[in-house]
């Protein structure tokens, strides 16, 4: 059964406008009618994600510079630590807050959207990327296409994902507060040693708590005011500048719980936070989110190796310069990613094959 109940509902937002309209006046209920895909938009959710996006991008440009190059000013490192707890479970749990409003479409249908929108980008780029890795370093390719190790890249949050989102089809039948409360607890069960299995456990549970979160929308937003939100905002930054100062939370089942809590106060304030203009670049970012993830990492990695080969060594200006044209290059593609042949690139069409003509 699904978890919306049509005659609770009102009716679908004809415009952009109508749609921030009512997130204005209620705010922000409604998020599955007014978060369709396809032709409007909620600002504040790109917001978050294009900024966690572009986080995730100067992260990993952190970590190319000091490997190709040489060691990063230490208020790089200081930024990257003081958003770890929030980077990718802020993508999980907006991820989490479109599932349920999807599920309304019939399971085959459902399935065949997250495989022709992450299943295939994933197969896509990560021969991409191993392409790239044999060409750059052919003797440190290890594995082959039909082994596991091959698929161990960093498209490992997509992976993700798609498995979270498969694994949601059972909220027709669970609550939610199930598929919530197992991987919670799982995550402390699971051996240190087995980092990749821990993670998956650790960011489920914000996924679904975003869907929980979809689902009592209008009672969050009333319990949690944008006053009371406010003065809260003590705990995200606290926890920012534990992990930048003190230790790193990278994915530690202790740092879940202020993690959520972080991240509901963040979402709260940002949802009731107007558009203003000069962010639209960080919202479009969110809009293509995908297109910037999976095609981030091959150029990076690309510009560290240029980087290396010339002899490269300010670690502070190849950091921005390996920053600032990776965005610009994943920019490109999200311009024209739209449009065919490109699109292939990361989106199956709807259609593999033409419909059948049927004849009177």
């Amino acid at each position: 059964m699904s978890e919306h109940t049509d005659s609770a509902s009102s009716p679908a937002p004809a415009t952009r406008a109508e749609a921030r309209r009512r997130a204005d006046r209620s705010g922000g209920a409604d998020i599955s009618r007014a978060l369709d895909r396809h032709d409007r938009r909620i600002g504040w959710m790109d917001l978050l994600r294009g900024l966690s996006i572009l986080l995730v991008i100067l992260h990993h440009s952190t970590q190319i510079t000091a490997y190709h190059i040489g060691e990063v000013p230490g208020f790089f490192e200081f930024v990257s630590n003081f958003f770890a707890p929030f980077r990718m479970p802020m993508l999980m749990f907006l991820s989490g807050l479109l599932v349920a409003g999807s599920l309304h479409v019939p399971a085959g249908k459902y399935v065949w959207g997250k495989v022709r929108r992450i299943l295939w980008p994933i197969f896509v780029w990560t021969l991409v990327y191993a392409a790239m890795e044999f060409v750059a370093e052919p003797s440190q390719v290890k594995f082959m296409p039909w082994e596991l190790g091959f698929w161990n890249t960093y498209l490992w949050f997509m992976q993700f994902v798609f498995a979270y989102y498969i694994i949601a089809l059972l909220m027709k039948w669970l609550p939610i507060w199930v598929l919530f409360a197992v991987p919670f607890v799982l995550m402390f069960v699971i051996p240190a040693d087995l980092e990749l299995l821990r993670r998956f456990f650790y960011l489920m549970p914000f996924f679904f708590l975003g869907a929980f979160i979809e689902k009592h929308w209008d009672e969050y937003a009333k319990r949690l005011s944008v006053p009371l939100a406010a003065g809260l905002a003590i705990i995200p930054i606290g926890v920012g500048l534990y992990s930048g100062l003190i230790d790193p939370l990278w994915y530690e089942p202790l740092s879940a719980v202020p993690a959520m809590l972080g991240i509901m106060i963040l979402v709260r304030l940002t949802a009731a936070a107007p558009d203003v203009r000069w962010l639209a670049p960080a919202r479009f970012v969110g809009r293509y989110s995908l297109i910037y993830y999976v095609s981030h990492y091959p150029v990076f990695a690309a510009l560290g190796w240029l980087a290396l080969k010339v002899g490269f060594d300010n670690p502070t200006l190849g950091l921005l310069a390996i920053f600032l044209v990776t965005v610009a290059i994943s920019t490109g593609f999200a311009l024209l990613g739209r449009r065919m042949p490109v699109s292939l690139l990361f989106e199956l069409p709807r259609r593999l094959w033409p419909a059948k003509k049927t004849t009177a």
